[in-house]
């Protein structure tokens, strides 16, 4: 399967293409959220909303190559020419969810790989909204397809992000699932450890199995699918192979065999999720489930935060199959006396002025780091503050949480432009993100004596609107 989505920005919108000789079902086919183009056998009708050809050749369909997601809706007769089409299609698409009509269609040999074959006319065969069925079928297609780039693998590892979060850790369980739920082939994998004490609870409540390994040893595996995260980096020459599924904003620097990145997802639990729903095996374990929820609920502060429909759609299903006490023993951590004290000593001196609001909780243990995240989710909630980075130096290195609120410029591209600019790693979407900075960046900065001026400097320029 080749990579036909990954370079494209996340502004345009899928694809649905209709291919049908029928006079009306061109007219009675409408998306709320695609672009429709339609195949018509006129070549005088040819336009930007309609494309002519052979729809059995591939060269027909060759247009569609780069666009973010292709859906295609074929009513042609015979049969077999609907299923010529389909092939053809699959040929530049192999991605695209397929629905096939036909008035002597019958269901395929193979369910649930993203075709629906019926036989009859559009409006009679759809058990559900046009566009609920599309997404539907969109969702089946790609666990479809990431089960055929795993398939036949020995130990295919699940990637997720240095120092997991809840969304990462239960989106890679719930791939696990999706995969045949064995550990032992599809290890969960990141390159540290999980810090926070409400997320290291989670995996021991739920018995969930996080292995710390380096990118020297997943270069060994032939295929790896990264989870709430991209490898940037990882590849060497196109080695491995890997399968992303994130929502965090595009990255250009890898190619991937299968490419499912949504930015404008508030969770990659909802993404699962979706995938979940649309499997065969369609029960969703409680233990999973309540991984699920968990995650996207410290991903999107319970809805509250970048959320689209899609979220509330899967938030919902996840709560009526969770253990929702269980969720509370996750959310209500203990901390050490230190780590308060440096909690308030840090709001004591925080510099906000404005939108923006720095604090600064000193020199504390990787053990004590989540006080991050919690310092900067607390300073969003003082008046004016639309813009938060909270900082500490972790294990000899400077570590900032970054927060945003609004349009404009989001926390992901204020990370990476902090870290480019001062020899360290950063990255998250456009509401969270983190940046870690190397040892002379953090050696600068607290030899300044000023931290939270430093701090706050740097962040004014990653924003492009330097501050008095």
């Amino acid at each position: 399967m080749s990579n036909n989505l990954g370079r494209k920005e996340p502004r345009e919108r899928p694809l649905l293409i209709v291919i049908s000789e029928s006079p009306d079902l061109p007219a009675d086919v409408r998306a709320r959220r695609r672009d429709v183009r339609r195949w018509t056998p006129d070549t005088a009708r040819a336009s930007d909303e309609c494309f002519i050809g052979d729809p059995s050749l591939p060269a027909t369909y060759e247009w569609a190559e780069g666009a973010r997601a292709v859906t295609a809706v074929i009513d042609l007769c015979p049969v077999q020419r609907a299923r010529d089409a389909l092939h053809a299609l699959r040929t530049v698409r192999p991605d695209a969810a397929v629905l096939l009509l036909s008035k002597d269609a019958s269901d395929l040999d193979k369910p649930y790989d993203g075709t629906l074959a019926r036989g009859g006319e559009l409006r009679d065969v759809l058990r559900l909204d046009l566009e609920e069925e599309l997404e539907r079928l969109e969702a089946e297609r790609r666990v479809y397809c990431l089960r055929t780039f795993a398939e036949g693998a020995d130990i295919v590892p699940i990637l997720i992000h240095a120092d997991p979060d809840p969304d990462a850790v239960s989106s890679a369980l719930a791939v696990v699932e999706l995969l045949g739920g064995s550990h032992e082939r599809t290890p969960i994998v990141a390159l540290t450890d999980i810090t926070r004490p409400e997320n290291r609870r989670m995996v021991e409540l739920l018995h969930i199995q996080v292995t710390v390994v380096t990118e020297a040893e997943l270069r060994h595996f032939d295929r790896i699918i990264t989870v709430d995260t991209q490898p940037r980096g990882l590849q060497r020459e196109g080695k491995p192979r890997v399968a992303v599924i994130d929502h965090h904003p595009i990255e250009h620097d890898y190619d991937a065999d299968f490419f499912d990145v949504r930015p404008e997802y508030g969770s990659a639990a909802a993404i699962l999720t979706e995938y979940l729903r649309a499997s065969p095996q369609r029960d969703v374990s409680k233990d999973l489930a309540t991984a699920l929820l968990f995650g996207m609920k410290t991903d999107t502060d319970s809805l509250m935060r970048g959320v689209t429909p899609a979220d509330v759609t899967a938030y919902a299903f996840l709560q009526s199959h969770a253990d929702l006490q269980l969720v509370r023993r996750f959310e209500r951590p203990s901390y050490r006396a230190v780590t308060a004290q440096s909690f308030g000593s840090a709001l004591a001196t925080a510099n906000c002025d404005g939108e923006l609001c720095v604090a600064y909780l000193g020199e504390i243990t990787t053990q004590e780091s989540h006080a991050l995240a919690d310092l900067a989710d607390f300073c969003l909630s003082i008046e004016n503050v639309t813009w938060v980075a909270s900082a500490a130096v972790v294990d000899g290195r400077m570590v900032m949480s970054i927060r945003h609120t609004g349009t404009g410029t989001g926390a992901g591209v204020v990370a990476r432009r902090i870290a480019e600019e001062h020899n360290g790693e950063g990255g998250g979407h456009a509401t969270m993100a983190r940046v870690t900075l190397d040892e002379a960046g953090t050696k600068r900065f607290v030899g300044s004596g000023e931290v939270v001026a430093e701090i706050r400097r740097i962040v004014d320029e990653a924003m492009g609107a330097q501050r008095n």
